[in-house]
């Protein structure tokens, strides 16, 4: 396991890859502002990077991803595969850097931070705020080797994206008569690129999901698992019909819940206050499907630095619906999932690659 800093009451190490002047800049003055944190590097591009990194040892990478000699994605892959460091990447305001972002995140980088955008009203304070916090977080995440089959696997997915096959595509509109309720957090994306691929297009059952995200970027998510599944995965809006094998991720900024009129069950967004400091909030979401479908709901707790969901799974065991959680071992942040286990609110605690069988077994 890695050793924590802040029990060692050392700065934390923090190398900086941008090839943007502005935010080197920015983020070298953020980080000599913390006495937590301490600046070991910096380069304006991936090959650069390589080098200084194994000289300085880091213990936390922030990398850009649109950079010349080599981009991000292709430093943060040798990264994992040679020397194993956590990687919050800076994602600009496009849609293509979007989307390579949450490819980034299938790849091993343990978070993300766009970067401040020249119109919203985000005050440098917040900004230091949610940098900190990423930081410390990612500090604490033990990286490991990944396999080089693993990377290339990612590249062909990314250039050569998965077809539903016809009879999927041609399958009629069930109305489902279970749910599936995850939440996610830290370490989210990657583990969904892991277990939605292999649900079945025929599951009886609608998924819905909670990932910690902004807007965009859950868009970005939702189409990325699309292009990778069997079932189809939409970002939730409203009015959306809950039918069998289809998959929603709750919009970022928006509260996902379900209603009932009299023909179906449908989603329904919402943009009242945070709860536990998310929006969306798989509390939010977990207390609508526990009211709505009982015992059978099936409520999933994953990977996260934080306690939203708990109170979520609370509800789902109060209805008699059965909660699944995640394990130590392949939660890249075993947070609110050990503390459900904890509170004596789980059913099963599984691995991550068991989490569908689980659920088909208990469908």
């Amino acid at each position: 396991m890695r050793k924590l800093n802040m029990i060692e009451n050392r700065p934390i190490k923090v190398f900086i890859v941008d090839d943007s002047l502005l935010m080197r800049t920015l983020l070298t003055k953020l980080i000599e502002d913390s006495p937590e944190l301490t600046l070991v590097g910096t380069a304006s591009d991936g090959k650069t990077a390589l080098d200084l990194i194994a000289k300085t040892n880091p213990d936390v990478i922030t990398m850009d991803i649109e950079m010349p000699e080599m981009n991000g994605l292709e430093c943060l892959s040798r990264i994992m595969k040679e020397m194993p460091t956590p990687v919050i990447m800076i994602s600009a305001h496009t849609q293509e850097e979007t989307e390579l972002t949450i490819t980034a995140l299938e790849l091993g980088a343990v978070d993300f931070i766009p970067k401040p955008h020249p119109i919203l009203p985000e005050s440098i304070e917040e900004i230091k705020k949610k940098i900190y916090i990423k930081i410390r977080t990612a500090d604490l995440i033990d990286v490991k080797k990944i396999d080089p089959q693993m990377v290339d696997a990612i590249y062909a997915k990314t250039q050569f994206p998965k077809n539903r096959s016809s009879s999927s595509q041609a399958r009629r509109v069930i109305p489902c008569k279970n749910v599936i309720s995850i939440g996610v957090s830290t370490g989210g994306p990657k583990a969904l690129s892991m277990i939605i691929p292999t649900v079945p297009a025929d599951i009886n059952a609608s998924i819905l999901i909670v990932q910690h995200m902004p807007a965009r970027f859950t868009k970005a998510l939702a189409k990325r698992l699309d292009e990778l599944s069997e079932v189809e995965v939409r970002e939730a809006k409203e009015g959306d019909p809950l039918v069998s094998g289809k998959v929603f991720i709750a919009r970022g900024d928006y509260h996902l819940t379900i209603e009932r009129n009299s023909h179906t069950y449908f989603t329904s967004l919402n943009q009242e206050e945070r709860v536990s400091s998310f929006r969306p909030s798989i509390d939010v979401l977990m207390r609508s499907t526990a009211h709505h479908f009982k015992k059978k709901n099936i409520g999933v707790i994953m990977s996260g630095m934080c306690s939203d969901g708990v109170e979520g799974i609370r509800h789902i065991k109060e209805n008699q619906g059965t909660v699944i959680a995640q394990d130590e071992a392949t939660s890249t942040i075993f947070g609110m999932n050990k503390i459900a286990i904890q509170m004596g609110l789980v059913d099963k605690v599984v691995s991550l690659d068991q989490i569908v069988p689980t659920i088909l077994n208990q469908l």
